[in-house]
């Protein structure tokens, strides 16, 4: 995905791998990791996560603990973020507000993709993890070509986004429905980057 947001962190932190792993620690601070998990969720090479993770150790933001019985099958080696590393409040509130950047790139390479009317972040963009759906977007977009983009979301948030993806004519059939899951989106906190169908926020 085309990121002026992205490069700028990447030359700003060094690596497009730190800075997704940045991400991944700073916005889970309560999780623990293992490489291959990493690996999987931030779609890097496992060479340059485990270089980067060597990285934020030296420098003092990582910590590596083992748990599990110390056999081949059993014994991980996770990594976890230092809360008390001195610089903590400033990188999380950091990367958290680069949010803006990648939800900007996001709706600008859909754009180019098709027809949006409507694009809206919500569930886990806005903290309300009780939500249907992380994303709706009303217009003509191929599903091909919106999954790709989202993908490329995912690895850079490391984690996954349930997503909604809709015709015009569907969104207005199910709206007049009273549809539940519309008025959920529409009634709840939400960012919506493009709204060429008026919908109030």
């Amino acid at each position: 995905m085309p990121s002026r947001g992205r490069s700028s962190l990447e030359q700003l932190f060094g690596s497009k791998v730190r800075v997704r792993l940045l991400r991944l620690f700073l916005e889970n601070p309560q999780d623990r990791f293992y490489v291959r998990e990493i690996t999987r969720r931030i779609g890097a090479h496992i060479h340059s996560v485990r270089r980067e993770i060597s990285n934020l150790q030296k420098l003092g933001l990582i910590a590596a603990r083992e748990d599990g019985v110390k056999t081949p099958q059993t014994n991980r080696r996770y990594y976890e973020v230092r809360p008390d590393f001195l610089l903590f409040e400033e990188l999380r509130s950091f990367i958290l507000k680069s949010h803006t950047l990648l939800q900007s790139d996001f709706a600008r390479a859909l754009q180019e993709s098709g027809d949006v009317k409507y694009l809206a972040f919500t569930g886990h963009f806005v903290g309300a993890k009780d939500m249907p759906t992380d994303m709706l977007i009303v217009g003509r977009v191929k599903r091909e070509d919106c999954r790709r983009w989202v993908r490329l979301l995912e690895q850079e948030l490391g984690r996954l986004i349930n997503y909604t993806l809709m015709t015009p004519e569907e969104y207005e059939h199910r709206k007049k429905m009273t549809d539940r899951f519309i008025y959920q989106v529409l009634e709840s906190p939400k960012i919506a980057l493009v709204d060429k169908l008026n919908i109030l926020p």
